[in-house]
């Protein structure tokens, strides 16, 4: 009896440990441009989400400056992308993160968006510690092809990356499609990488102009 009892602890113990919690879903609060000071960020916003977990109010804004000159005398032109993450401390907002990417000195097409609708605020884990994620494109070419394409993924200030390229489909032909996943993922929870995966699919995948 004593041995099917330790059997069992054992067991209980094994299945506690490999166990991933189920996603803990995050309400969203409402959002506008004006919450943010326009001094604590560069570029127009583009999307932005307002949410609590343990750590306070946050928001995340992604904003972009638009394709501009870089050179009227080398007509060469350029863009910048920006996400903030700001926490609510009394009634100012303190910045957690920032990343920016740009395209510069290009004399050809500028590519630097976000991808519509790619801003998420999850909880994989379930330890009210929400994460953001967001994908991202840029290049500058003289032809339709693939651009430099990211899936950003953050806990806290733990950022982690999928990096490559966008897919184009020529006919039968498949250009681009580069992958490489951020070796930190490996110290993450196995829901981070596989939700990071989806996001990776789900953009930037297209037919080429005819």
């Amino acid at each position: 009896m004593k041995h099917q009892l330790l059997i069992i602890i054992l067991l209980t113990t094994l299945l506690s440990c490999t166990a991933s919690p189920d996603e803990k879903p995050v309400p969203l609060l409402d959002f506008h441009a004006g919450m943010i000071s326009k001094k604590l960020y560069k570029g127009h916003i583009k999307e932005g989400k307002r949410w609590k977990d343990k750590r306070g109010e946050n928001i995340v804004i992604l904003t972009q400056t638009g394709v501009y000159w870089s050179s009227v005398y080398d007509a060469t032109r350029g863009a910048r992308l920006y996400a903030y993450h700001f926490i609510k401390t009394g009634d100012s907002f303190k910045e957690v993160w920032k990343i920016s990417e740009v395209v510069n000195e290009c004399a050809w097409d500028v590519r630097c968006n976000f991808f519509s609708n790619s801003l998420t605020i999850t909880d994989l884990d379930s330890d009210d510690i929400a994460e953001v994620g967001f994908a991202l494109a840029k290049g500058c070419k003289s032809e339709p092809g693939p651009d430099e394409k990211k899936v950003v993924f953050y806990e806290g200030k733990d950022l982690y990356l999928i990096q490559g390229t966008t897919t184009v489909v020529k006919g039968s032909q498949k250009l681009g499609g580069d992958k490489e996943v951020e070796k930190k993922f490996a110290d993450a929870p196995d829901a981070f990488l596989e939700f990071a995966n989806k996001q990776w699919n789900k953009f930037g995948v297209a037919a080429a102009a005819k």
